[in-house]
């Protein structure tokens, strides 16, 4: 199905993810407008082609809009969900860009008496850092999108925010709430934990002289795993609070195989070292062959 020229997409919220979103939907089928809390932003947005229009009330934007997009923090896009639930126009779809879903889900269930559509989604983009002056028109350019439908979701209300995202150069998968928050787990949640983890365990010396002399030593390697843990702590705070149970799973699932390398390193076993070393070598290549492909 063509998408109508008119079609009215609201992004609510301008950070990083939200500004890169609407720089990336230029010139395209929707009609972009939206809304956050800074007039400044709001000008900006507009005069910079961020948006075609940004209204300073947030209940005009959400009662025209045929598709709203809530890029804002977990504890927020849960927050307008159930606030707004009666400003959101009737028949209309609303989604987010959320980390975590099954809280999310829940939420929403307060749409239903309004007669609006809720489709949860998360692109796997962004960076290390925040606000919209590191937005970016082709962050999500061959991102990989979760859309998760709710059990009454229509047809047309999943293929709408599929349309969306693949307008700007993504590839969406449908999946439910329980197993994207299972997944990202141990794709995303876990890593910014480890990262953060490695970054103490190194830089946090005891002493002025000893910080100093890991700085000099620290190059490239470190640099490379560590580059998340300059993340935001409270979005993490929020993300990792949020999504607690799976991940303590997967954190769990890190500790065995950090373990059994502890483990061959004191037994003094290098030939099981070095096949446990070769095995995860392997995966990731193999997993660049796949991010590879996918960019031809």
């Amino acid at each position: 199905m063509d998408q109508p020229r008119n079609t009215v997409v609201a992004i609510i919220g301008l950070g990083l993810l939200g500004a890169s979103l609407g720089m990336a939907l230029r010139g395209g089928a929707f009609r972009r407008t939206g809304w956050t809390r800074r007039e400044s932003i709001r000008r900006w947005a507009v005069d910079c082609d961020v948006l075609d229009e940004c209204e300073d009330s947030l209940e005009e934007v959400l009662g025209k809009a045929d598709l709203t997009i809530l890029a804002l923090p977990l504890p927020e896009i849960e927050r307008y969900l159930k606030e707004y639930a009666h400003c959101f126009r009737p028949g209309s779809v609303v989604s987010d860009i959320g980390s975590c879903k099954s809280g999310v889900m829940r939420a929403a269930e307060a749409l239903k008496p309004f007669g609006v559509h809720f489709v949860g989604g998360h692109p796997m983009a962004g960076t290390e850092k925040s606000g919209p002056e590191s937005a970016f028109p082709t962050l999500y350019r061959n991102a990989d999108v979760f859309v998760c439908p709710g059990g009454d979701s229509p047809e047309e209300a999943v293929e709408l925010v599929e349309r969306l995202w693949r307008s700007v150069g993504t590839k969406t998968s449908r999946i439910s709430a329980e197993r994207h928050d299972d997944l990202v787990a141990h794709t995303s949640h876990v890593l910014h934990i480890l990262a953060s983890a490695l970054a103490l365990s190194i830089l946090d010396a005891p002493d002025e002289e000893l910080r100093l002399e890991r700085f000099r030593g620290c190059a490239t390697g470190f640099r490379d795993t560590s580059r998340i843990a300059s993340s935001s702590p409270l979005m993490w705070r929020e993300i990792i609070e949020n999504n607690r149970d799976a991940v303590l799973v997967a954190m769990r699932d890190f500790d065995r195989r950090y373990e059994a390398y502890r483990r061959m390193i004191e037994a003094g076993d290098f030939d099981s070292f070095e096949r446990e070393f070769a095995h995860g070598k392997l995966l990731r290549d193999s997993w660049l062959e796949y991010k590879s492909r996918k960019r031809e």
